[in-house]
């Protein structure tokens, strides 16, 4: 009995040891945290870190180091670039002029905030973005636009495809009536050795991928002319974009569809 009793006391200190350990843990991960939302940075230290290697900037008096965002991010890396180890509060709020990064992104970029800037202004009161409206077509019919010779594009299915530097990204197909985009996907999509059809939903560039699916069903059943719709991409597809312009590269769809067109028909009717 007295062997017994001496085990369970045994096992009960351990217990009571453990649990203690992982308290301690939790409290100091816990005030880590908090010392590191509260740490301040002069701008002289923010200034310190406006490279590729570490890129820190700040905004509405926050600083965040969005360096590992880099690498990831769809678009040119100078877009990014520009903005680091300096304020880029203007930059956030004017996505394009007068719009701000959505909810979304700002969700996104709280992840990377690394402390406060000392001394920074209050942030201003912003007016929420609203969005944007969109005047009826006005450009002439699709074939003077596209700088066609006389006469019409037959009916019938294209293929077309973008390609920079020898490296394949956009490879896409249409069935054209009456000149008209008809069953418009996507055969290839990829960047920077990403295979943005191979994505998986969980995956974060999954909704670049869902950004570029709207964009060619935007042009499903209208006609030529839509397509310069696309050099304006935030005005047809949802803002998901994270810290920079639009993701979407509505110049790429256009020059993949007038490559097609410039082939000529693949299949027909």
């Amino acid at each position: 009995m007295t062997v017994n009793k001496i085990a369970y006391t045994a096992f009960v200190a351990f217990c009571a040891m453990i649990i203690t350990l992982w308290a301690v843990s939790a409290l100091v991960a816990e005030t880590r945290e908090t010392d590191d939302d509260q740490r301040l940075f002069t701008e002289q230290e923010l200034a310190a870190h406006d490279s590729a290697e570490s890129c820190w900037k700040a905004i509405d008096g926050q600083v965040y180091d969005v360096t590992d965002y880099i690498p990831r991010h769809p678009t040119s890396e100078d877009v990014i670039l520009e903005w680091c180890g300096r304020d880029a509060t203007e930059g956030w709020y004017n996505k394009t002029p007068g719009r701000p990064h959505s909810p979304r992104a700002a969700a996104m970029l709280e992840q990377y905030r690394v402390g406060q800037l000392a001394d920074a202004p209050a942030p201003q009161a912003r007016p929420e973005a609203s969005a944007p409206t969109r005047e009826p077509a006005t450009h002439p019919p699709g074939r003077v636009l596209l700088g066609l010779s006389p006469g019409t594009y037959l009916d019938g299915r294209y293929r077309g495809v973008f390609s920079d530097r020898g490296a394949m990204q956009v490879n896409i197909q249409f069935d054209l009536r009456d000149h008209h985009f008809h069953n418009v996907r996507f055969r290839y999509l990829s960047y920077r050795g990403v295979d943005y059809l191979a994505l998986e939903e969980h995956e974060e560039l999954h909704a670049v991928m869902r950004q570029h699916r709207q964009a060619i069903d935007y042009l499903e059943g209208r006609p030529l002319s839509a397509l310069f719709d696309l050099y304006a991409p935030e005005e047809v597809v949802d803002d998901i974009d994270a810290f920079t312009g639009a993701t979407l590269r509505g110049n790429k769809l256009i020059s993949a569809i007038r490559d097609a067109l410039n082939r000529g028909v693949y299949q027909w009717p």
